[in-house]
């Protein structure tokens, strides 16, 4: 981690007419980790200061995804010494200004460092991206540009908005401007504003001056505006016409999950929300794509005439997921895309069919597609051969079976998920090993890829996985030698648990005190809350409160992924209710605790009497008040309708699937 904070200086300080902070004369960063600290990392002129947990590394026993979150920690703290340190925002409504540009540059930095990760162009999609939709796409969800009246509100404005949203915004607009003109128009703004205060119309002038200076007219803050100012997204529904004129009908409408909160807050909903959206559109057939084209929507309904098309074209909107927006089609062009994906994937791009399984399973979700259409979609996926449209499908079937594992037909669903896992599953195999019995390192892509495919084939029910994950766990305990691969430890010792004794829970409870490195610990401590002894669950949740046993930073994940046991939720909820006033005075104040533990605790909750509880904990709690309570309950809702609406019609399709 020290070596790649000294390599990432020369990408900031090596580029022409860069501002450069005053410890960068020195071209030296100092980190500094120390055993306790409010938040995960802080940025200090030239000393940024680390909890242990986000920056020691033993190589040996940690896996690619703990050496990446390590990574973008320490460079999202080098990345404030230019937006932060060096250029400070006027006021916290503009926070994102630089928590916005540190995250949006964690990626860009750490490609710089390790292009094999591919951070920017794949990452950033399901990692940032898709992530802060699911957020922005609440109606308890607030512009990126908060005001802010009193010292109180100022923790409020440092959320997964102000970092996620704003990295995605700014990347929307490095490729609309492009990335010479971006990187001049953000150079003037550091330049200029160096060692003082900046608000966003300084940057949008920083970028309108650039693009013009070009002869591209474009007034970059009546853009950025109507993204900033406004929250959430739009969805953007593309439908061919059946005129001759190869024209197509292009509207846009505020996404929101609960399509019934525009009803039942009009107050909020009756603002004409309309966006400037820098569409890019290709069309495409069986075996060729166009060159994408912009088209920037700015009315609510709009027609446009795109290249020629027939009966087999189909179209494609948001070329690489660079927008800020979810694409929505007309039936027929939905059943192409997902015939094209079937007969030949790679016409289209990584980024899109990622972003293809993401929208696809979000609109279903609100209501704006049928049920089956991502079922369908996702009978592709034998013939993907790529990490991220996996990793894609993974977060999204996950989120479902969260939705579905205490209902009497989840077999439906999980069945029908190892269908399309299953020969991908054994295609891969499991990490090769050497003829002295150890692992062999593959390329990054592909452990990556064989570990998703993996943990869906442990995490769903293929009987060959869960026997390879405890024959594992069975040679650790008589040999004492861990030979599982670093990669997939998570999977195989969760997995190990879940199906194992009393004696295996014990045992990884004992190597979890003996450990001593830090990302074995996380990972021993989290396969404890995948065991199906309810005794046991209980047992930890109680240790990890009320003893030394388990460290403070670690109590909040011990509850959440209890809760994330099908067999845990009602103890984690329980729990959490319980100790609620402890929690509260414990981590109340440390920076994104408190609405981590509320979402994670309750996003999965999804009847009406689990509602209800919801509801009145909250009046009982005096929790009215807080947004992370406002967008538990949203959620639950949302959980609760998604039955009522689509189960039945979800369920029924799987009964008639093509495959059984």
């Amino acid at each position: 981690m020290f070596t790649s904070s000294c390599l990432l200086l020369p990408y900031f300080l090596c580029r022409p007419r860069t501002a450069c902070p005053k410890t960068a004369s020195k071209s030296s960063v100092d980190l500094l980790a120390v055993p306790k600290h409010p938040y995960a990392a802080m940025e200090n002129w030239g000393l940024s200061v680390f909890v242990e947990q986000k920056i020691l590394l033993d190589p040996d026993v940690s896996s690619f995804s703990y050496q990446m979150e390590l990574t973008m920690v320490v460079v999202h703290e080098i990345c404030h010494q230019w937006f932060g340190d060096l250029v400070t925002p006027v006021w916290w409504e503009d926070v994102w200004l630089k928590e916005g540009f540190a995250h949006y540059f964690e990626y860009i930095g750490t490609d710089f460092l390790f292009p094999k990760w591919k951070m920017e162009k794949q990452r950033f999609l399901t990692d940032v991206l898709h992530e802060v939709m699911l957020l922005d796409g609440l109606a308890s969800s607030h512009p990126i540009s908060q005001e802010v009246f009193e010292a109180t509100d100022i923790d409020r404005v440092f959320d997964w908005i102000a970092y996620k949203k704003g990295a995605a915004l700014i990347r929307m607009l490095a490729n609309v401007m492009g990335q010479p003109l971006f990187q001049r128009g953000l150079n003037d703004y550091l330049m200029t504003h160096m060692y003082g205060n900046a608000a966003r119309d300084d940057l949008w002038n920083k970028f309108s001056e650039a693009m013009q200076r070009e002869g591209k007219d474009i007034n970059i803050t009546q853009v950025m505006d109507r993204w900033t100012l406004q929250m959430g997204y739009p969805v953007v529904t593309i439908s061919k016409n059946d005129s001759l004129d190869n024209s197509v009908t292009i509207s846009q409408e505020h996404f929101v999950y609960d399509t019934d909160a525009k009803i039942q807050n009009p107050e909020l909903f009756n603002k004409s929300f309309q966006w400037q959206i820098p569409l890019t559109l290709a069309v495409g057939n069986s075996s060729h794509i166009s060159t994408e084209t912009i088209i920037w929507v700015s009315n609510k309904t709009e027609t446009h005439r795109v290249g020629h098309m027939d009966g087999e074209t189909w179209l494609l909107g948001n070329i690489n997921q660079t927008g800020y927006f979810r694409v929505n089609y007309d039936l027929h062009n939905w059943r192409l895309l997902i015939q094209q994906l079937k007969t030949n994937p790679t016409i289209i791009s990584v980024g899109n069919r990622a972003g293809l399984i993401d929208d696809v399973f979000n609109l279903a979700r609100a209501g704006y597609l049928p049920q089956n259409v991502p079922l369908q979609m996702i009978s592709y996926l034998s013939q993907e051969t790529e990490f991220l449209p996996w990793h894609a499908a993974s977060r999204a079937l996950y989120q479902l079976d969260k939705l579905l594992d205490r209902t009497e037909d989840h077999s439906l669903f999980s069945d029908y998920v190892l269908r399309q896992v299953e020969p991908k599953y054994h295609k891969l195999g499991w990490p090769a090993t050497s003829p002295e019995g150890s692992f062999m390192q593959a390329a990054y892509q592909t452990e990556e890829l064989q570990r998703e495919v993996m943990m869906l084939a442990c995490s769903f029910g293929n009987k060959h996985c869960h026997r390879q994950a405890v024959s594992l766990i069975s040679d650790w305990i008589s040999s004492n030698k861990n030979r599982i691969p670093p990669n997939v430890r998570d999977i195989v010792y969760c997995t190990g648990v879940s199906l194992m004794d009393e004696d295996v829970w014990e045992f990884i409870w004992m190597k979890f005190h003996s450990s001593t490195a830090i990302s074995e610990k996380k990972v021993l401590l989290e396969a404890l809350t995948c065991s199906d002894n309810i005794f046991l669950l209980n047992r930890l949740l109680n240790l990890s409160l009320t003893s030394d046993l388990v460290p403070d930073q670690d109590v909040i994940d011990v509850i959440i992924h209890v809760g994330r046991n099908p067999l845990g939720r009602h103890l984690a909820w329980r729990y959490f209710r319980e100790k609620w006033d402890i929690l509260n005075s414990r981590y109340g104040e440390a920076l994104f605790m408190n609405s981590k533990l509320i979402s994670g605790v309750t996003e999965f909750l999804n009847t009406e009497a689990e509602l209800n509880e919801l509801k009145e904990f909250i009046l009982t709690s005096g929790g009215e008040s807080a947004p992370a309570f406002a967008r538990a309950v949203e959620i639950v809702q949302a959980n609760v309708k998604w039955h009522v609406l689509f189960q039945q019609q979800f369920y029924r399709w799987l009964r008639k699937a093509p495959d059984g």
